[in-house]
């Protein structure tokens, strides 16, 4: 069974952190509260009663693949093999793998033909989809490289590290240094965004439990630390700070998006909210409360700048009006699940993200139709790549997408701070085409 909680799947190093922002609010009537009251019927061994609250949740929600594996997991229960194993086979068609080989739910069945047929499918399933190149690896082990952005002026990469609380330089003709280290109170670096004619680098900071030389002060503290990048004597350089102010919650501002006139957006996917720092400015200002959306990630901008598209961790992707604030979903083929996208980048009519919420982890482009109101289509442009571990968002590079393939974000623990070391890998970063 999929208990449907609102958690990152692959962000499980902040369990703790991010666990109780994202609680399932039982409002009677819904698909979440019909969940909760099939979560009760299972644990009390009601299996007939799990599997009707689970039938109606979906008949709420038929698009939401979670309460469609539940219902597969009552008719296994209740004895269906035959209607368990059409569902999980649905599933994989929508090329879902919600982990049935390890549901002991599904134990009655797993000696037919049926789940024979089933399992083959699922190992068709999980072949790798590659069309990437490695463009580069960072040999320091045990990064947890989240961030990632390019210069186009100069070609440098830039990449920002949790664990080691800093941000990588990586020129053009490969050489690697620190650009800054934990100095000017830097905490795990999130993400990265460039302000090219102000020659600006943005990172977001964050307190987490397991960076290196953490205190407990620190953990869930949030802010913003801009750079200078321009050539010179004060390249590296510190051009501003921005720390949210103490309000009791913890934060963990993350996505970052600057527009034309210098102004920068950030989405907080520890309180749900977005922030904008005016250029010059030197306080972030709510922009979209934390009522608004449940677990802000990604954000991108029309080609006029007048719609502020924001990928929510649970449901897909939002556009947001600049001047009213008015929101709306943008729906997709009914088939297609965009939830757990984590990063939005645009190019030309569609985005890239990488979807990290589902099995098997991949890179989609989310195509827009002519007035950008709905996704038309959604394309696999890479899955189950050899090199994945927990990869994470990256950034359009001129026709090719730049990420990282594996954060490795899962050897820290969000609670006690432990760091498995001992496993860490270098840094793999992969350049998709696009075009």
């Amino acid at each position: 069974m999929k208990v449907l909680t609102l958690q990152f799947a692959l962000w499980i190093a902040f369990a703790g952190l991010l666990a109780a922002n994202l609680q399932s609010e039982e409002t009677p009537g819904t698909a979440v509260a019909l969940n909760a009251a099939a979560v009760k019927a299972y644990q009390a061994k009601n299996y007939a009663g799990f599997l009707d609250y689970e039938k109606r949740a979906h008949a709420l929600e038929p698009a939401n693949p979670r309460y469609l594996y539940n219902v597969a997991c009552g008719e296994s229960l209740t004895g269906n093999a035959a209607e368990a194993i059409r569902l999980l086979n649905e599933l994989v068609a929508r090329k879902l793998d919600l982990g049935a080989e390890a549901d002991d739910d599904f134990a009655p069945i797993r000696k037919t033909a049926e789940w024979a047929a089933f399992e083959k499918k699922l190992g068709e399933l999980r072949r790798p989809v590659v069309q990437s190149e490695v463009a580069f690896k960072l040999d320091e082990p045990g990064l947890l490289a989240t961030g990632i952005v390019v210069d186009s002026k100069t070609g440098d990469t830039y990449i920002a590290s949790v664990r080691q609380r800093k941000i990588v330089r990586r020129t053009m003709a490969g050489a690697v240094s620190d650009f800054t280290h934990a100095q000017d109170g830097f905490l795990a670096g999130g993400s990265l965004a460039i302000d090219l004619p102000r020659h600006i680098l943005f990172a977001s900071s964050s307190g987490v439990p397991f960076m290196r030389d953490a205190k407990k002060e620190e953990d869930g503290q949030s802010g913003i630390f801009a750079f200078d990048i321009e050539p010179g004597k004060n390249f590296g350089g510190l051009v501003r700070k921005v720390m949210l102010p103490g309000d009791g919650k913890k934060h963990f501002l993350n996505a970052l998006l600057v527009d034309r006139e210098g102004n920068l957006y950030v989405s907080d996917s520890l309180a749900s909210g977005i922030y904008r720092l005016g250029r010059g400015a030197q306080e972030l200002e709510v922009f979209i409360p934390s009522t608004v959306f449940r677990a802000t990630q990604g954000l991108a901008f029309s080609s006029d700048e007048k719609t502020l598209y924001v990928a929510d961790f649970s449901d897909g992707v939002w556009a947001l009006d600049i001047g009213s604030k008015e929101r709306r979903h943008l729906d997709g083929p009914a088939e297609v699940w965009l939830a757990g996208l984590d990063g939005l980048s645009r190019t030309g009519n569609s985005f890239i993200a990488v979807q990290i919420g589902v099995r098997p982890e991949r890179v989609l482009r989310l195509n827009l139709d002519a007035k950008g109101e709905r996704i038309s289509t959604v394309e696999i442009l890479e899955m189950n790549h050899p090199e994945y571990d927990e990869p994470i968002h990256g950034a359009v590079e001129g026709k090719t997408f730049v990420y990282v393939a594996n954060s490795q974000l899962g050897l820290g623990n969000g609670q006690t701070g432990a760091f498995a070391g001992e496993r860490a890998h270098p840094t793999v970063v992969l350049r998709l085409p696009i075009e």
